[in-house]
C-alpha cells in the first residue's frame, strides 16, 4: 500500500482537537469528533490491507492479529504501566475500585461496554477517569473481530454484491445510531453497533479504490473538482470541530459532517492538490505519525493533573500539559510503538507472548483491585483514617442514595427513570398530608433531609419521584400518571434549576393548580468550589493531616471552624450565581399566590454566625461535592430544620 502523506497530516486534524477539547478549551467545542476521523482512517486503511491480500490469497486471521497487536499493545502497555503509581499514590478507594475494573475492560477490550454502564449517578466526572478513552480502541478491536470473517465469508461473491452489502450495513448501522442518539444517547456513544458505521466509511472508500477503479479514475478526472471536495471536506471537518458541542446528538446524522468530511479528503486530496500539501507539511505528518501515542497519553496527563490539584488548573497551565503530550507522545512511538512493529527485533511468537503476559498482568492487577476493594489498606489511604474523616467522596455519594435504595431494594435506584418511583409508597390509610418530594439529585437530598426531621416525620408522609424538571411539561407526562403523585397533597420540587427547568415551571405551577395539588420550590442550590473529587472541606482537612507530626496535635474545633467559615465567605462572596435564580423564581409568585418558595441555606447556613455548617466535630463532612448532602450531613440538616422551622409554611396549605 502506497504511503500517504496527508493521510497522516489527516490523523493530526483528528487528534489535535480531541486533546485541546479534553484540556477544555472550548474553542474545539466538537474536538470529540477527531475520533470519529480516526474511526474513518482506520476503516480506510485496514480494509485496503485485507482486501489486497484476499486477492492475493495471503491474508492470514493469525497474520492480522499480529499486525493489531504490534501496531496497538505495546504502546497501551507502557500506558497502563506508566499509570499504575499514580493511581495506586493518589486514588482513593472508590476510584481505585474503578479504575482497577477499567484495568480488566482494557485487557479484554470491553472498555466501552464498562464507561457506558456507569455512565450514570454514580459514575465518577469523566475528565477524572484515567483510561476513559480506551472505549474508541474497544470499538476497534470488536469490529475488527467481525469485520475480517465477514469479508473472508464472503469474498467468493462478486465484488459488487459485497459492496452493496457492505453499504447495506453502514446504513443500517447509522440509522441505529440515529435512533439511538436519541432515545439512548450514552449507548450510541459507547457502543459498536452504532458507531460501527463510521469504519464501514473508511471500508467503503477502500473499496471503491480498490475494485471500481475506472469509476475512480473518472471521479479524480478533473484537478479542480479534486480541489474543491478536498476543500469541502476540510470544512466539514472544521466546521464539527469549532461549531459542534456535546448538546450535539451523536453519533447519528450529525456524524456524518466529520465523517464525509474525513472521506472526502481520503479520496479527492493527493500531493497533488492543495489540502494534500497542506496536510502533507511535515509539523502535521509528525503529529500523525506519533498521534496513537499522543491519543493514549493526554488523558491519564490530564486526569491525574486534575485529580491531585487542589485549585482549578488554568488555561495556561492546560495548555502548557496539551503541549507536553507531544515530546512524551514522540518517546513512546520512537522507543515502543516503532520497536516492536519491526519483526527482526520481535517475531511472531514474542508479540503473542508479550501480549498474553501483559493483558495477564493488567487483568490480575485490575481483578485484585476489585477484590479488595479498590486496594483500600494502602499506606496513603491509612493516613487519611481520622476520626470518621472519609476522604473518599464517591463512598459517601453512594452511601447519601443508600436510604432509596434500600426502599426501593433496587441497587440502580437513581437520579431518574426509576421503575419505583411509579409504585404507590403512602399507606392510603394514614391520614396525614402527603409531601411527594420531585426533582433530579437534589431531590435525593431533599428527600434525605426531611426525613431525618423528627417533625417533618412526625406529621407528613414522603415520597420522592426522580425526574428532570424539564420533561414534566407535557399533560400526560409519566410522573402525573404515578401514584404517588396522584395521591399527594404537596409536590415539593427540588432541583438545580437550569435555564430550560426554570422556563418550564410556568406550564407545570399550572398544572399542578389544575390538579388541586399545593407547590413548594426549594432554593438555595448554592454551587461550592470543588476541585475534582476534592471538597474545600478536604482540601483544608487534608492540609492539617499531612502537616501535623502527631495526630494528637490536631485542633479539631479550629479546623472546624475554619471549614465553615471558608463555606460561609464563598457563599457570600459569590451570592450573584443563586440571586437571578432566586428572582425568576419568586417572579412566578405574581401569577400563582399560594406558591411557596423554601431556601435550603437557611438550615445549612446561619447568618449571625457567619458560617455554614458543613463539618462536625468528629470530621464527618456534610457536603461530597459542590452541593450534594452527605448522609451525615442529611442527618444534621434533620435537626436543624426543626429547631429553625423550616418548612412551617406547610401548615397554611389545605389538603384533601
Amino acid at each position: 500500500m502506497k504511503y500517504r502523506p496527508e493521510i497522516d497530516g489527516l490523523r493530526a486534524l483528528a487528534v489535535v482537537p480531541v486533546i485541546l477539547f479534553h484540556a477544555g478549551f472550548m474553542v474545539c467545542s466538537g474536538g470529540f469528533v477527531g475520533v470519529d476521523m480516526f474511526f474513518v482512517i482506520s476503516g480506510y486503511l485496514i480494509t485496503t490491507i485485507i482486501a489486497t491480500e484476499l486477492d492475493k490469497g495471503t491474508f492470514s486471521i493469525i497474520n492480522f492479529y499480529e499486525r493489531r497487536a504490534r501496531r496497538i499493545l505495546p504502546a497501551l502497555f507502557l500506558i497502563l504501566t506508566c499509570t499504575l503509581p499514580f493511581a495506586w499514590t493518589w486514588l482513593l478507594p472508590s476510584d481505585m475500585k474503578d479504575y482497577s475494573e477499567s484495568l480488566v475492560a482494557v485487557s479484554t477490550y470491553w472498555s466501552n461496554i464498562l464507561f457506558w454502564k456507569e455512565v450514570d449517578y454514580w459514575d465518577t466526572l469523566s475528565e477524572l477517569k484515567p483510561l476513559l478513552h480506551t472505549w474508541t480502541l474497544a470499538v476497534e478491536e470488536q469490529y475488527y473481530v467481525f469485520f475480517p470473517l465477514f469479508l473472508m465469508a464472503v469474498w467468493s461473491f462478486k465484488k459488487l454484491w459485497i459492496f452493496i452489502l457492505l453499504l447495506g450495513l453502514t446504513v443500517v448501522s447509522l440509522v441505529v445510531a440515529q435512533w439511538g442518539s436519541i432515545a439512548h444517547p450514552d449507548a450510541a456513544f459507547y457502543l459498536l453497533p452504532t458507531r460501527g458505521w463510521e469504519l464501514a466509511i473508511g471500508a467503503i472508500v477502500a473499496f471503491l479504490f480498490c475494485y471500481h477503479k475506472r469509476l475512480m479514475k473518472n471521479v479524480l478526472s478533473s484537478k479542480t473538482a479534486n480541489e474543491g471536495m478536498g476543500v469541502i471536506g476540510l470544512l466539514m471537518i472544521g466546521y464539527s470541530v469549532f461549531y459542534y458541542d456535546e448538546s450535539v446528538p451523536f453519533p447519528g446524522v450529525y456524524a456524518l459532517m466529520p465523517t464525509v468530511g474525513t472521506a472526502l479528503i481520503v479520496v479527492f486530496t493527493s500531493t497533488e492538490t492543495w489540502v494534500g500539501k497542506l496536510l502533507g507539511i511535515k509539523p502535521l505528518v509528525t503529529i500523525g505519525l506519533i498521534s496513537y501515542s499522543a491519543y493514549l497519553w493526554h488523558q491519564p496527563i490530564f486526569a491525574f493533573f486534575r485529580y491531585q490539584s487542589v485549585t482549578v488548573p488554568d488555561a495556561n497551565t492546560l495548555l502548557l500539559l496539551s503541549v507536553a503530550v507531544f515530546p512524551i507522545s514522540y518517546l513512546s512511538w520512537r522507543f515502543v510503538e516503532n520497536p516492536f512493529r519491526n519483526k527482526k527485533k520481535f517475531d511472531r511468537k514474542a508479540v503473542f507472548v508479550y501480549s498474553l503476559i501483559g493483558s495477564l498482568v493488567f487483568l490480575t492487577i485490575g481483578t485484585v483491585g476489585m477484590l479488595t476493594n479498590g486496594y483500600e489498606q494502602r499506606d496513603s489511604i491509612k493516613k487519611l483514617v481520622v476520626r470518621n474523616y472519609q476522604p473518599d467522596n464517591t463512598a459517601l455519594r453512594k452511601e447519601s442514595w443508600s436510604g432509596l435504595i434500600n426502599l426501593a431494594n433496587d441497587d440502580d435506584y437513581g437520579v431518574d427513570g426509576n421503575a419505583f418511583d411509579n409504585t404507590l409508597w403512602f399507606d392510603l390509610k394514614d391520614q396525614r398530608p402527603k409531601i411527594l418530594v420531585v426533582g433530579n439529585s437534589y431531590s435525593k437530598d431533599m428527600f434525605n433531609d426531611i426525613s431525618h426531621s423528627k417533625r417533618i416525620a412526625q406529621q407528613f408522609q414522603l415520597a420522592r419521584y426522580g425526574v428532570q424538571i424539564k420533561n414534566m411539561t407535557a399533560p400526560n407526562a409519566k410522573i402525573y400518571r404515578s401514584p404517588n403523585y396522584k395521591e399527594a397533597d404537596i409536590i415539593l420540587i427540588a432541583t438545580w434549576f437550569y435555564d430550560a427547568d426554570l422556563d418550564a415551571l410556568p406550564i407545570i405551577l399550572d398544572k399542578l393548580e389544575q390538579d388541586n395539588k399545593n407547590a413548594v420550590l426549594m432554593t438555595g442550590e448554592f454551587k461550592f468550589t470543588n476541585v475534582g473529587f476534592r471538597t474545600a472541606a478536604d482540601r483544608i482537612v487534608q492540609e492539617a493531616l499531612f502537616g501535623e507530626d502527631h495526630l494528637d496535635n490536631l485542633d479539631v474545633p479550629d479546623l472546624v471552624d475554619r471549614v465553615d467559615s471558608i463555606y460561609y465567605q464563598e457563599l457570600v462572596q459569590d451570592s450573584h450565581q443563586q440571586r437571578e435564580i432566586d428572582r425568576r423564581l419568586q417572579d412566578l409568585q405574581a401569577n400563582h399566590t399560594e406558591l411557596l418558595i423554601v431556601n435550603r441555606l437557611e438550615y445549612m447556613c446561619d447568618s449571625l454566625a457567619e458560617r455554614c455548617f458543613m463539618i462536625n466535630d468528629q470530621l464527618e463532612k456534610y457536603l461530597y461535592d459542590s452541593g450534594h448532602h452527605t448522609l451525615a450531613g442529611s442527618k444534621f440538616y434533620g435537626v436543624r430544620i426543626d429547631s429553625v422551622g423550616w418548612l412551617e409554611g406547610l401548615d397554611k396549605f389545605r389538603v384533601k
